[in-house]
């Protein structure tokens, strides 16, 4: 066998993973998969949708659903093995899912899995304030687990997310491990625990580069949705899975109305596409929330 056909077959072996995010997503550095995390034969690469939409209500959410879902077929179209839904609110799952044949998972409904396998009663924290309860209100109520989640906790606040376009905001301050948004962030862990709850889910994606330092300093376990979304849907394709269906209803067809749908929502944008106040674009094309590779996070006042 030559060092050419072994190449071949070997990549025709390795299991492609999209992990869905926002227009833009792509371009910058960075799987948003830990590296150690990733199985030998398994590759992950960025998908973006088509549009960059922001769902600050349910408007916007709306048509996040809609560019979530359409990226998801289109990864299914260009030979993904599954797809990760980078975004605990899980944005079109239920349509991806009707719609491919392939293992979709949202990173909110995986993390909920995992905190009810721990046992007993959870909580969400996230970075995000409470003008985003929407997003968590759907999450738990869609899914039947999402009863054992006794509270959600907010660590931000409104006028602090109207300055995230700031070079020095609190997203920026917690990816790089500043200590005063750590004990922001254990202080509502520790608000959840009095709550009640015996685990907690990080309630954004974007908290995954903090993940471990809360772990090693929470009084509860500390579920981290990139984390578990990713190993789940891993173990998903691995078995071999599909989506389950009512075998009498016939798969979605409509690839090509969402893909019309999401042209024509991408004209209608035209450069006013905003930038997202969850994932700020910095000017060099990075973004406030970009998962960096896992290192231990800094933690200097």
């Amino acid at each position: 066998m030559t060092a050419l056909t072994f190449a071949i077959e070997e990549n025709q072996l390795t299991k492609r993973i999209a992990y869905l995010d926002l227009k833009g997503g792509a371009q910058r550095e960075g799987t948003r998969i830990p590296e150690h995390l990733i199985t030998p034969g398994f590759a992950i690469d960025v998908v973006d949708t088509v549009i960059r939409v922001t769902p600050v209500d349910a408007t916007d959410l709306l048509l996040a659903d809609l560019t979530y879902a359409e990226a998801a077929i289109r990864a299914d179209r260009d030979g993904y093995a599954g797809v990760l839904i980078g975004g605990v609110p899980d944005y079109g799952l239920a349509a991806a899912r009707a719609a491919v044949d392939i293992p979709v998972i949202g990173s909110g409904q995986a993390s909920l899995l995992a905190a009810a396998a721990l046992g007993g009663r959870f909580s969400i924290v996230t970075i995000w304030p409470e003008t985003m309860s929407f997003v968590y209100q759907r999450l738990l109520r869609e899914n039947p687990v999402g009863q054992q989640c006794i509270s959600v906790r907010y660590v931000s606040t409104p006028d602090e997310q109207g300055m995230l376009a700031d070079e020095d905001n609190f997203l920026t301050q917690m990816r790089s491990g500043r200590e005063h948004m750590i004990e922001r962030i254990l202080a509502e862990i520790e608000h959840a625990v009095q709550d009640g709850a015996e685990s907690v889910i990080l309630g954004c994606n974007c908290m995954s580069p903090v993940a471990d330092v809360l772990m090693s300093r929470a009084s509860v376990p500390i579920v981290d949705p990139t984390t578990a979304g990713y190993r789940q849907l891993e173990s998903m394709v691995a078995l071999g899975l599909q989506p389950a269906r009512d075998h009498r209803v016939p798969k979605s067809d409509r690839h090509h109305v969402l893909a019309e749908l999401m042209k024509a929502a991408e004209l209608a944008f035209g450069d006013d596409q905003e930038d997202c106040p969850v994932c700020v674009l910095n000017d060099d094309g990075t973004a406030s929330c970009e998962l960096p590779a896992r290192e231990p996070a800094e933690t200097q006042a």
